[in-house]
């Protein structure tokens, strides 16, 4: 062989070699590549699991304040003195007669739990959907159960009520659930924000099933329904006690079997 030709190919196999050098170099580089994003992208999606974000299974899904067995929202957690009765609502917030039970009897209900005389569970139904072919009552459920992420449960329940439309069957707006009722409750700034959010997902929709669900096996065939330690105060008794002090003294002096 020549010396040209040797020299040829010694060039030819230096090239190869080299080639073969930069394809490992190259591969090695994807595979730290393809390492280091998957690490970026599993700390993103861990970090959105643990805020909750999205998904209907986040925290936003079960409301903050809701029951052991997920069959309501406590109005006034932490506040009830020891040995004070629980006191459940049943409600239906496109219910009439609801609204004025609320009317009458809300802010004392409300002023009672504040002081800690009672542990207060509010428990929303939705049947009148069916009744009134609609889907409001589910809607301002859903809407209630989003504003006890923001804190203002009993504000926002208090406004859907005071806003329930004169019309029965007429049905709540979207303005109203999203914009307004959440400003009446005091809702704003970024807390409006994760509210519009949870209610635009209907987050808090499966909850809000249970309670009905739970409403109806517990017995409750009308609303509103009052019962304190589980024993039911009949609607006409409600009636006559009138003025609040009456009330007040109606609630507590109910036994009830708890």
């Amino acid at each position: 062989m020549s010396e040209s030709r040797r020299e040829a190919l010694r060039r030819k196999q230096q090239a190869q070699a080299k080639a073969k050098r930069t394809q490992r170099i190259v591969i090695v580089g994807a595979i730290v590549l393809a390492v280091v994003v998957l690490g970026v992208f599993g700390t993103i999606f861990i970090s959105q699991l643990n805020k909750g974000g999205g998904s209907a299974s986040g925290s936003s899904a079960i409301p903050p304040n809701a029951t052991a067995d997920r069959s309501g929202i406590i109005v006034n957690p932490g506040k009830a003195t020891q040995g004070a009765p629980t006191v459940e609502l049943f409600f239906d917030y496109q219910c009439p007669i609801c609204k004025q039970f609320e009317r009458a009897f809300g802010p004392t209900l409300n002023d009672m739990a504040d002081k800690g005389e009672i542990n207060l569970v509010y428990r929303t139904l939705t049947f009148m959907d069916g009744n009134l072919r609609n889907d409001s009552s589910t809607k301002a459920g859903i809407a209630a159960a989003c504003a006890d992420n923001a804190g203002a449960y009993s504000a926002y329940h208090n406004a859907v009520f005071a806003g329930q439309p004169a019309s029965e069957g007429q049905g709540y707006t979207t303005q109203q659930l999203r914009v307004d009722f959440p400003a009446t409750a005091g809702i704003t700034g970024d807390a409006l924000s994760a509210f519009q959010a949870c209610y635009d997902s209907r987050a808090t929709a499966s909850f809000v099933d249970g309670t009905n669900e739970a409403a109806a096996k517990a017995g409750v065939t009308s609303t509103p329904t009052l019962r304190v330690n589980g024993t039911t105060i009949d609607n006409a008794t409600i009636s006559k006690a009138g003025t609040p002090d009456a009330f007040r003294q109606l609630v507590l002096s109910t036994k009830g079997n708890g």
